[in-house]
């Protein structure tokens, strides 16, 4: 009986030290490692160059290319397929079910 009268105290300081350790070092370990991840984002290295970009700034390339276009004009950047506008809206929408609101 002894024994496990030990083990439990000595479970529960162990325990509660860990966890007191871990709210201290936790925001230290993640600033960390936030700041790793934005530095290989920053020099082009993050997973698939999916973060390449010129300049520090991912939003620089919207703001340059955005001054070069014309005043007044249009550009589609996205044209649907033909089988898209066969299609009418509640006609493929499915199933529609009328309710009344109960006050």
């Amino acid at each position: 009986m002894e024994s496990l009268l030990k083990f439990v105290v000595i479970f529960f300081l162990v325990f509660y030290g860990v966890k007191y350790l871990f709210r201290l070092l936790m925001p230290f370990a993640l600033r960390k490692m936030t700041e790793k991840v934005m530095q290989k984002a920053q020099q082009g290295q993050a997973g698939r160059g999916q973060y390449q970009y010129q300049n520090g700034n991912p939003f620089d390339q919207f703001k340059q290319t955005k001054s070069a276009e014309h005043q007044g004009e249009i550009r589609v950047d996205y044209v649907p397929a033909d089988d898209a506008k066969d299609r009418k809206g509640t006609q493929t929408a499915g199933e529609f079910v009328d309710f009344e609101e109960i006050k």
